[in-house]
Order: structure tokens, then sequence, then C-alpha cells
């Protein structure tokens, strides 16, 4: 497998059968401000608010998921190739090359794997990124969620 199909496999990941349906990204605007207490909100603001949160939940699990595909099969492939090129040094050396001085040497005879390899650290960066906004809309969810409940159990004492 060349570098070509293995980028092209990669990008494939997230395209896959179509019975499984693929949330788009959410259209409700570039920021927001989370309410500082829920409990000022009426009905239909937490509905909206559990709606936004979980829509970009969603958005984002899948985003991740194939974020992470595409990483993994990147990061399998850089391997592959890198071990092929270090057996390849290594046959015509005249002594023993130590594995980062292999690394540099093979990046800088090969800048597609030099790119590779760049790639694969900003898909990781941003993968860290997107994990953390995740965590930050799951506990946002959570608490507009928790007053929800709240007040259905509240109504049904009333």
């Amino acid at each position: 497998m060349n570098l070509d199909t293995l980028q092209v496999k990669a990008k494939e990941l997230g395209q896959g059968p179509d019975d499984f349906p693929e949330p788009s990204i959410p259209l409700d605007g570039d920021s927001y401000e989370f309410p500082t207490n829920a409990d000022n909100l009426g009905d239909e603001q937490l509905d909206s608010w559990l709606m936004f949160f979980g829509a970009w939940r969603g958005y984002s699990i899948n985003r991740i998921a194939q974020m992470e595909g595409e990483v993994s099969l990147l990061g399998e492939g850089l391997d592959l190739m890198m071990s092929s090129k270090s057996a390849e040094l290594e046959a015509v050396a005249v002594k023993r090359i130590l594995k980062d001085s292999l690394r540099g040497t093979i990046f800088n005879e090969n800048s597609d794997l030099l790119n590779l390899s760049k790639k694969i650290m900003i898909i990781k960066a941003e993968l860290k990124v997107l994990k953390g906004r995740l965590s930050l809309y799951d506990v946002q969810f959570e608490a507009i969620s928790r007053v929800i409940t709240r007040r259905g159990q509240e109504r049904q004492r009333a």
C-alpha cells in the first residue's frame, strides 16, 4: 500500500455503510453563553438547551470516532513504512544505526513520510481539543437534564 492509497483509505473511514446515519454539524451559532442559573429558565428554554447540547454531543462523538479511525490507520501505515525504510537503511549500513537517527534519515530523504507524521500530530492535537469540548458538552447537558428531572419530580409531587 503506498502513501496516497493510505491517505485515501483514511479519509474513507468516515464514509461507512449507508445503514448508519451521520449527524451533520449543528446549525446553532458559533458560540453560546451557558446560563448561570438554569432554574430561572422556562421549560421551552430548557428543552432548547437540551437539544443544543444533545446535537453537539452527537456530532462530537461522531467526529471523534472518525478522527480516531483516521489517526489509527495513518499511524499504523506510517509505522509500517518506517519499518520498511529502516530495514533498507540497516541492510546497507556498516554499523548499527540508532532508532532516532534512522527516523531522522528517513524523514530527511522522504518528505511525504515527514508530512504524514506531521498530519498525524495535528489530528492528535485536534482530537484532544475535541474530546475536551465533548466533556464540556456532557457536563452542561447533564446540568440541564438534572433541572428538567427535578422539575418533573416537583410537578408529580404537587
